[in-house]
């Protein structure tokens, strides 16, 4: 049974991630190169391994499916791949400060970007 505030963490993560997939679409070779550049600093930690084989996989695919494994997907397997995101640096610190804002008060509001 999770918490309040691990449900909390799960839709600020979904929320990140809608940001993210939107940017993905707008600079798709931006991000993929991000994400190599971070799956291999990623992949220097041996409890990741697993996770850096899962999203090279995925990042060979169709990059609407990474979109909507990140902004759609409510699965358990999407919230552990969203914890070890390759994307980390492509939001902006404002991007972040707002959704990490709305996430902080007691009730969470939907993310409307």
């Amino acid at each position: 049974m999770s918490t309040p505030s691990v449900d909390r963490r799960i839709a600020r993560s979904r929320a990140l991630h809608q940001v993210v997939a939107g940017k993905i679409r707008q600079h798709p070779d931006q991000a993929l190169a991000l994400a190599y550049r971070q799956l291999e600093r990623i992949g220097q930690d041996p409890h990741a391994r697993y996770y850096v084989m899962e999203w090279r996989k995925l990042l060979q695919g169709p990059l609407e499916e990474v979109c909507r494994l990140l902004a759609e997907d409510r699965s358990e397997y999407a919230d552990a791949m969203r914890k070890m995101s390759p994307f980390v640096g492509l939001l902006t610190t404002a991007e972040r400060e707002a959704i990490y804002r709305r996430y902080a008060a007691d009730v969470v509001k939907p993310y409307a970007p």
